[in-house]
C-alpha cells in the first residue's frame, strides 16, 4: 500500500479516515473539527464517540490487549475503499503484526508496524545507549535488591504494564506477567509531545503525567496537564532525544517521549511511536499529524494557557441513570445498552474523562481535580461533607 504523502493533502480539503485505538472519541473530535469524515473501532463505543462519528465500532479486548480475532472481524466489515487512511493509537503497541495486517488492507497514516517493533522492543533501550539517551538501568532478571527496582511488559499501556517488585513470590501472586525489570527512579512523571516529518521533530508541548493508583495497578494512567514548566536542561534532553529517535527511526506525526524528571535529571522510560493520550491537550495537532506524516514542516500551533485531563475510574461498581446530566467538560460518556435504564461501570473501569482549562498547569490542575470531585458527588461516589 502506497505511503501516505502530501498529494493525499491535495483537493478535497476532507479525508475519510478510520481512527483505531482503545478509546478513539479525542482523535475523532479532532478529526470532525477539522472537517474530515471518521469512522472509529474501538474498545468502549462511548455515547459522545457515537455522536461525533459516521459510524462507531467496538472491538472486544482480551487481558486488557485487542483480541485480534474479534478486531479483524470488525474490520472486515469496512468497505475499505471508501476510506483514505487508517490512523491509530494506543492498540497496537504490544500486536505490531496486527498493524502490519491492517496496512496490507489499507493506507496507514503514521509509523509503521516495524518503528513499532522497535519502539516496544527490549532492544529499544540499547539504541538509547548508543544515542547517549539517559534512561534507567534495566535487566531481564530479577535483580538483587529488587524493591529499587519495577517489573515491566513489553507493549503495555496505560501504566497497566508496570509492576512493584518485592520479590519474586509477590511477583507471582500479583498475576502480572513481566518481561523485564527497570530501574525505580523517584521523580515527577512527565511526557513530551512532538511531531516528526521522518527527519525533523518539532515539540508540541511539556506534560505532568498523573496517575490513579490502585490496588492492583500502582502505575495506572489518570491523565495530565499541558505546559508543564521544566528546567532548560530538561527540555533540551527531551528535544535532543526526539530529535535523535526521529532521525534513526524516521519517525512521523504525533509521537510522545514518557519519562521522569528526578531533581533536574532527566530519564527517559519510552517511546509512543503513535497518537497517544496527550495529543487531546492540543489544538489543531490532528492537522499537524496528517501533514507530518507526509512529510511536511508544519507551523505549529500556539497553545494558550494549559489544559488538563483527568480519568475517573469507579473504585466500586457504579450504577449511572441513563438518562444523568453530563456537565460540560466531561467526556468519554458511557454508552446504554439498548432498553437499558442505567449504565453498569464495573470496579476499577474507566467512567469517563474530565478536562479543564487555566492559565497554567498548576490552575489547570487543580481545576480538573475539582470538577472531578464535584461529579463523583453527583454519582454519589462520595458523600458530601
Amino acid at each position: 500500500m502506497p505511503k501516505f504523502s502530501a498529494k493525499h493533502l491535495r483537493g478535497s480539503p476532507s479525508l475519510t479516515l478510520i481512527v483505531a485505538s482503545f478509546s478513539a472519541r479525542a482523535y475523532a473530535q479532532a478529526l470532525v473539527e477539522a472537517g474530515h469524515q471518521v469512522v472509529t473501532l474501538d474498545a468502549f463505543a462511548d455515547a459522545d464517540t457515537a455522536r461525533i462519528a459516521k459510524h462507531t465500532y467496538q472491538f472486544r479486548l482480551h487481558n486488557f490487549q485487542v483480541d485480534v480475532a474479534d478486531f479483524k472481524r470488525v474490520f472486515l466489515t469496512l468497505e475499505l475503499s471508501q476510506f483514505d487512511g487508517f490512523l491509530y493509537g494506543s492498540c497496537f503497541d504490544a500486536l505490531p503484526e496486527l498493524l502490519d495486517w491492517v496496512a496490507s488492507k489499507i493506507r496507514v497514516i503514521g509509523n509503521d508496524a516495524a518503528v513499532m517493533r522497535i519502539a516496544k522492543g527490549f532492544d529499544f533501550f540499547k539504541r538509547l545507549d548508543a544515542l547517549n539517551i539517559c534512561h534507567p538501568s534495566v535487566q531481564k532478571t530479577m535483580p538483587v535488591n529488587a524493591t529499587q527496582w519495577l517489573g515491566k511488559r513489553l507493549g503495555g499501556t496505560g501504566g497497566l504494564h508496570v509492576s512493584e517488585v518485592i520479590n519474586q513470590a509477590q511477583l507471582l501472586s500479583s498475576m502480572q506477567p513481566v518481561d523485564y525489570y527497570q530501574e525505580k527512579i523517584n521523580g515527577i512523571p512527565i511526557s513530551m509531545l512532538f511531531i516528526a516529518n521522518g527527519e525533523i521533530a518539532q515539540g508540541l508541548g511539556f506534560n505532568r503525567q498523573l496517575l490513579a493508583p490502585s490496588d492492583r495497578w500502582p502505575y495506572r494512567y489518570g491523565g495530565a496537564v499541558s505546559a508543564y514548566d521544566l528546567p532548560h536542561a530538561a527540555k533540551l534532553s527531551f528535544e535532543v532525544a526526539a530529535q535523535e529517535l526521529t532521525q534513526q527511526l524516521g519517525l512521523r506525526g504525533v509521537n510522545s517521549l514518557d519519562a521522569i524528571l528526578s531533581i533536574d535529571k532527566l530519564w527517559i522510560l519510552e517511546l509512543n511511536p503513535r497518537l497517544s493520550a496527550t495529543f487531546s491537550l492540543y489544538p489543531n495537532a490532528i492537522t499537524a499529524h496528517l501533514k507530518s506524516c507526509a512529510g511536511e514542516l508544519v507551523d505549529l500551533p500556539k497553545v494558550q494557557g494549559a489544559k488538563a485531563h483527568y480519568i475517573l475510574y469507579a473504585d466500586q461498581p457504579v450504577e449511572i441513570a441513563a438518562d444523568f446530566k453530563w456537565p460540560d467538560g466531561v467526556f468519554d460518556l458511557p454508552q446504554p445498552l439498548l432498553g437499558e435504564n442505567t449504565v453498569q461501570i464495573a470496579g476499577d473501569s474507566p467512567i469517563c474523562t474530565v478536562e479543564a482549562r487555566a492559565g497554567n498547569a498548576e490552575l489547570a490542575h487543580a481545576a480538573v481535580l475539582k470538577k472531578a470531585q464535584q461529579l463523583q458527588l453527583q454519582l454519589g461516589m462520595l458523600k458530601s461533607t
